[in-house]
């Protein structure tokens, strides 16, 4: 299989979109954090560290079942994922080096006073780390992923449940992430989990010649 191009590309696409979702959803599972409760990091190292790691290599994964799903948009929207693919790519790539500042958390509030800790973590908030890491990391990585569902199921791959499936799956998890509401926080993470999974599932079914050829046969929309 390793020998063969197209089908170690095909699986390897079709697995990051089952285990990216996967292991954002283990990760929020494993997260200790608390709303109001800055110290919950630090009270659970092996926890927050496990949770950072996981969700560390959810962006990660998802940057060769991107490159999958690109592959295969062929005619209709290649322009719109080709460019929505490269915006997802960047923003992966930055928003998974974003896991990082967990570990600083957890070593600044078991070595200080909480509002020192709290302090040194407000004034990293570096214009270059907003500018030129978290914002391009967040609007890439979720405007790049809708994005490129979209341009997937308009090339007639997938039925426009995958788009609407992914954008919804985001915004709940994002919100339930922010408002430290769990059931959302995981809501989210499963909803995404389905829909990428459908869809990597169909990958890893699919033959190498539709998987290398030009026409197009898609999934049951």
């Amino acid at each position: 299989m390793i020998a063969n191009a197209n089908s170690f590309r095909r699986l390897a696409a079709g697995a990051c979109l089952v285990l990216a979702p996967l292991c954002l959803l283990l990760g929020m599972v494993v997260d200790p954090y608390e709303p109001g409760d800055v110290m919950a990091y630090a009270n659970n190292p092996g926890a927050a560290g496990i949770s950072a790691t996981l969700l560390h290599y959810a962006w990660v994964l998802w940057v060769p079942a991107v490159l999958g799903l690109v592959h295969l948009v062929r005619g209709r929207g290649v322009v719109l994922a080709n460019l929505a693919g490269a915006a997802a790519v960047l923003g992966l790539i930055n928003f998974s080096s974003m896991m990082v500042v967990d570990f600083i958390d957890i070593t600044l509030f078991q070595n200080l006073p909480a509002e020192q800790a709290q302090k040194l973590i407000d004034d990293s908030a570096h214009p270059a780390l907003i500018f030129g890491w978290q914002m391009p990391g967040m609007i890439g990585s979720f405007l790049g992923l809708t994005l490129v569902a979209v341009a997937y199921a308009r090339s007639g791959r997938a039925g426009w449940w995958f788009p609407a499936g992914v954008l919804v799956g985001l915004l709940v998890w994002l919100f339930g992430a922010n408002q430290g509401n769990a059931l959302l926080g995981l809501a989210g993470p499963v909803i995404l989990l389905v829909v990428f999974g459908v869809v990597g599932v169909s990958l890893i079914r699919m033959g190498d010649e539709d998987w290398s050829a030009r026409g197009i046969r898609g999934i049951a929309g």
